[in-house]
C-alpha cells in the first residue's frame, strides 16, 4: 500500500478520535483536486486493506444515507 494511504489512515483516525467519533475501521475519501494548471480531477483514496469491492460498498451506502433525507426534504417532509 502507498505511503499516502498510511498517512490518510493516521490523520483520519486522529481527527475522528479528537472529535469522539470512535475508532477508524476503514475509509474511502473522494476529493476534488486542482493541479498546478487549475485542472480539476477526482482522487479516490482508501485506507490500507480496503478492497475495491469494499470501497464501492462504502460509497454506495454513503449515497443512500444522503439520498433518503434529501428526497424527504425536497418533497416537503423536511421543512
Amino acid at each position: 500500500m502507498s505511503e499516502v494511504a498510511f498517512d490518510l489512515e493516521e490523520v483520519l483516525a486522529e481527527v475522528l478520535a479528537g472529535h469522539e467519533r470512535g475508532m477508524l475501521a476503514r475509509a474511502v475519501v473522494v476529493a476534488e483536486v486542482l493541479d498546478g494548471d487549475g485542472e480539476r480531477s477526482l482522487s479516490v483514496l482508501t485506507t490500507p486493506g480496503v478492497s475495491e469491492w469494499d470501497a464501492l460498498g462504502l460509497c454506495r451506502y454513503a449515497i443512500l444515507s444522503i439520498e433518503g433525507p434529501m428526497a424527504a426534504f425536497f418533497i416537503g417532509d423536511g421543512q
